[in-house]
């Protein structure tokens, strides 16, 4: 119905306007234009992205420390004599030797560095799962709760690949802007070894969390699973003497390489002393009379270390 310059539209029943309809009563093309004419503008909000300081701790494997370390850095010198390793697992069959017999050679169905006079002695392969744990465990080192929020962690994300070394943790400057811990009596400290290295490969199938995702672990198992019990036993040993010269490492549990839950235990002390929670930290009982202080890297600068001044 059109009255002069008023127009009715009759709206049947039971229905409702529909864009087209809302259109003709704006004498627009289409919704579309009367939206714009309006400034109308549908703004999808953007995903929130974490803070690029978070560790990926999440992921279901660390990285290698060979595939972001340099191949010719210095290592440890482990020597550990008498351990037999059983054979990696190799093709053979008549088809491998007919292969060869036809000019192939027997390298071409292994991967490369297959080779048995290539593999590494169990001296160097100890030496690499140790660095690798040290390099797990800041690689799992615990967020705060908010993806906007980034790592308990102080050391810039550019320099966590190189200062992830056993020096890191063998000072009691922890590298956290919030930490709890406890200083562990002998016992405590020689759980936290069994959990990280355990004794055997049934105790290790019962780790969770953490532990699977960490490459050291996973490298461990291989070797434990390769071993007597008395050749791993003997690894162990060698292993014990390296992490008891920490001062610090994380406090385990069962299931997880770390924890942040708040502590209200008197055995326990909490860095700034104003802040609840945080990562969980186990204390060397040999580093019993030491002070406890938080370690601050200044962000912008890959040379400035300084103390936060915050101690016990």
């Amino acid at each position: 119905m059109n009255t002069g310059r008023t127009t009715f539209l009759r709206l049947p029943l039971q229905r409702t306007f529909d864009p087209e309809s809302i259109a003709r009563i704006y004498h627009q093309a289409s919704i579309n234009d009367v939206k714009a004419s309006f400034d109308w503008s549908n703004v999808v909000p953007s995903k929130q992205l974490p803070n690029a300081a978070r560790t990926h701790n999440r992921n279901r494997n660390t990285r290698n420390v060979d595939d972001v370390r340099d191949p010719e850095r210095r290592v440890l010198d482990i020597e550990i004599r008498g351990v037999l390793v059983k054979p990696a697992v190799r093709l053979a069959g008549k088809d491998v030797d007919l292969h060869v017999l036809n000019g192939g050679d027997e390298r071409d169905l292994n991967e490369a560095g297959d080779d048995p006079q290539d593999e590494p002695s169990v001296g160097q392969r100890v030496a690499k799962i140790y660095e690798q744990f040290i390099f797990d465990v800041i690689e799992q080192a615990p967020n705060r709760k908010s993806k906007r929020e980034g790592s308990y962690l102080t050391i810039p994300v550019h320099r966590r690949m190189d200062l992830a070394q056993p020096e890191l943790l063998q000072i009691l400057e922890l590298p956290f802007d919030q930490a709890q811990y406890c200083v562990c009596t002998p016992d405590q400290w020689k759980m936290h070894f069994d959990r990280i290295f355990p004794s055997s490969v049934q105790e290790a199938r019962l780790s969770g969390q953490n532990f699977p995702s960490c490459s050291y672990y996973k490298s461990y198992i291989a070797l434990a699973s390769s071993v007597s019990v008395a050749d791993l036993v003997k690894i162990r040993d060698v292993l014990r003497k390296e992490f008891d010269k920490l001062a610090w490492a994380p406090w385990t549990s069962t299931d997880r390489m770390w924890g942040t839950g708040a502590k209200t235990s008197r055995a326990w002390k909490v860095l700034p002393k104003e802040k609840k929670g945080g990562p969980m930290i186990a204390i060397n009982p040999r580093r019993q009379n030491q002070r406890v202080s938080l370690r601050a890297f200044d962000q912008p600068s890959e040379d400035n270390v300084t103390d936060s001044g915050q101690e016990d």
